[in-house]
């Protein structure tokens, strides 16, 4: 493992300590990696490093990045014998990494110009902790904004703090912005996905209200174009329930860690429990709503285990979250209903499990997965049916209370 420069030219600043890391982690990259460099050392005003961790690549990635070191001081590479996981690298590279100031740039994106100068320009204050730019995203041919993304939290400029703006949990990796050194201590990337979400928002929320969101556009990143689709991590967790099951097992321990810092640095419970809604609400709907979805579009046979996880990371949060989330039914729990005769008998089964928590939380849950107060009761009645009665007879019996209520929601709007 290399963890020093290779020879060549002395950055212009002269510094010896860079005022900022910028953190690439890379596996098999080696078509996207020197641009994403680039992309950095253009920046010639700012004292910098850029450590880039080569996590166990077979296709040349760390002969890239060690030819750019060898042109370049500023470059640091680490090699990894073993492909352990974007998680396990970004901590590789925490451990080496120098400067004041951490970024983090994925190997197939890239900083847009002028991108590390916009996000240092605030670091000059001495109030500033934390500093979130805006960010793009790419196919290459076009760009565009997430609608999730695009909102006045993250987009308009100004001091915030997750307390006072918890849209900005919508925008919860941490690439895009630039953490004060003193906002890490302690802080692991766990998990091949949502690995930076908890370090992120932990980080954050360290930051109390002394993060500057800025105007300026510094991240571009990429997404594959519909005609050259490319496998992922993301990719592939939507397209199989069994990946998105895994998916939501991490993102329990996620939420739960960041629960933890919640409770360490917010004194208002009122305010704890809008920041554990408000994370809970961009769980559901970025990250498991297109996972559900697509389960039941491809009959996935682990649908039903999707439904088990999904199940379990309900019941890590508090009843009030549940009762409170303005997403969990509309994103979760709703569709499966509306599409039951998609559902095999295990998926079936298990979709009452995941219901439950919410259930506990809030009764009153069940009229709003249906949409109707009226019927709400056949809701509860198949419910008890499939429980009690098991998936043979309470499932034929739940496919008549289903057409029942059918007939009576038509019957309600014609009259």
């Amino acid at each position: 493992m290399t963890a020093e420069p290779e020879a060549g030219p002395a950055p212009a600043e002269g510094h010896d300590r860079p005022r900022l890391s910028v953190l690439i982690a890379g596996w098999n990259a080696a078509g996207t990696i020197e641009r994403a460099i680039d992309s950095v050392l253009e920046e010639r005003e700012i004292a910098l490093e850029c450590v880039v961790v080569d996590d166990g690549s077979t296709d040349g990635t760390a002969d890239v990045v060690a030819a750019v070191a060898a042109r370049d001081r500023r470059v640091v590479l680490v090699r990894v014998r073993d492909n352990e996981g974007v998680s396990a690298a970004r901590n590789r590279g925490l451990a080496v990494t120098r400067g004041d100031w951490l970024t983090f740039l994925d190997a197939d994106d890239r900083l847009l110009p002028g991108g590390v100068a916009a996000l240092m320009r605030p670091t000059g204050d001495p109030a500033v902790l934390a500093v979130i730019g805006q960010r793009i995203w790419s196919d290459g041919v076009e760009t565009w904004l997430s609608t999730f993304y695009d909102i006045p939290d993250i987009r308009e400029p100004g001091r915030k703090s997750i307390a006072t703006h918890p849209g900005l949990l919508y925008y919860a990796s941490a690439t895009g912005k630039a953490f004060h050194r003193s906002l890490t201590d302690g802080l692991r990337f766990e998990g091949r996905v949502l690995g930076d979400q908890p370090w992120a928002i932990r980080a954050l929320l360290r930051a109390g209200d002394h993060i500057e969101v800025i105007g300026a556009t510094v991240y571009e990143w990429s997404r594959p174009h519909p005609d050259r689709p490319v496998d992922t991590i993301t990719i592939a967790t939507r397209a199989a329930a069994a990946r998105a099951a895994e998916t939501a097992a991490i993102a329990r321990g996620a939420f739960l860690e960041v629960g933890g810092e919640i409770d360490a640095r917010i004194v208002d419970e009122a305010t704890r429990l809008a920041i554990r809604t408000a994370y809970a609400d961009r769980l559901f709907r970025s990250d498991f709503r297109a996972s559900m979805r697509m389960a039941i579009d491809r009959r996935d046979p682990a649908t039903g285990e999707l439904f088990e996880a999904i199940g379990h990371l309900l019941e890590a949060m508090p009843p009030a979250v549940l009762a409170r989330s303005g997403t969990l039914v509309q994103s979760l729990l709703r569709p499966p209903w509306v599409r039951w005769a998609e559902l095999d008998r295990t998926a079936r089964q298990r979709y009452w499990r995941m219901v439950e928590p919410a259930l506990r939380a809030d009764p009153a849950i069940g009229a709003r997965i249906i949409a109707s107060r009226r019927l709400s009761p056949g809701f509860t009645l198949s419910r008890w049916l499939y429980l009690h009665l098991g998936p043979t007879v309470g499932g034929a019996l739940v496919s008549v209370v289903r057409a029942v209520m059918g007939l009576a929601g038509r019957f309600r709007r014609a009259a």
